[in-house]
């Protein structure tokens, strides 16, 4: 790894100590997550990549497959009726026979730009980390949370969606609600049903806690090893987390 070195007046050293300290890290480490987060990355090689088989398809391939979907949807009868647009095909058929090159783009101006294979893929990654920390936190017992020893261990080990604002995030919020509906990660049904908008930019946080979680679980289940976290290993994931701190009533060594 390789080593900077940066000036920072001596006010804002005494904060970096104040915080780091309170989340029970070095300052370096500390630092070196607080960049991570702004420049909104982590280490690539914790980072999973898209699969070398990943399919792409062009805006007319996505709307020639769609029609074909519905045609057979329409054939079953159960295309819903808000997608029997007469008027709208019409034109379409219009622009289509004369050639209005310029039109095309308006033949499905309505499809959203595609959620790549690697944001896919990090979305998976996201939701598994939830469900390892989920399923831990019960296999700790009843005051689970607690046993943690992080100030609103909680919250900060909750999956609560992406942020609507955020054009990627938005998209992976709607990806979230097809594979909670598709039967994956069923235990994100409830947070589905009342809606996945954080309301707050979330990614960086969750790939912070990746870039913590995703050691940790890796020698967890190498060589087929333990199914759940300890207390101390949900500890390390959760003080990733920008703002997370330690609480000593809880903490114990």
């Amino acid at each position: 790894m390789k080593t900077i070195t940066i000036r920072i007046p001596e006010e804002l050293r005494a904060l970096v100590a104040e915080a780091a300290e309170a989340n029970g890290q070095s300052q370096s480490d500390y630092m070196r997550q607080a960049i991570e987060v702004h420049v909104k990355r982590v280490d690539p090689n914790l980072d999973r990549r898209p699969t070398e088989k990943s399919i792409t398809l062009t805006p007319y391939e996505r709307a020639s497959l769609i029609l074909q979907h519905q045609t057979l949807l329409a054939a079953q009868g159960h295309l819903p009726e808000q997608s029997y647009d007469s008027e709208g095909h019409e034109r379409a058929v219009e622009v289509l026979e004369r050639g209005y090159e310029g039109e095309y783009p308006r033949l499905f101006p309505s499809h959203a730009e595609a959620l790549n294979a690697y944001d896919c893929e990090l979305v998976w990654d996201i939701l598994d980390m939830f469900r390892v920390i989920h399923f831990s936190v019960e296999a700790l017992g009843d005051n689970g949370w607690d046993a943690i020893g992080v100030k609103n261990a909680e919250w900060f080990g909750t999956f609560i969606g992406f942020d609507y604002q955020h054009e990627r995030e938005s998209q992976m919020a709607g990806y979230t609600e097809y594979l909670v509906k598709s039967g994956r990660w069923t235990e994100q049904e409830e947070l589905v049903k009342k809606g996945t908008n954080s309301h707050r930019q979330m990614l960086p946080t969750y790939q912070s806690m990746l870039g913590a979680f995703k050691p940790v679980w890796r020698e967890a289940v190498r060589g087929g090893g333990r199914p759940h976290l300890s207390a101390q290993e949900l500890r390390k994931i959760l003080l990733a987390a920008p703002g997370a701190q330690r609480d000593g009533a809880g903490y114990q060594a």
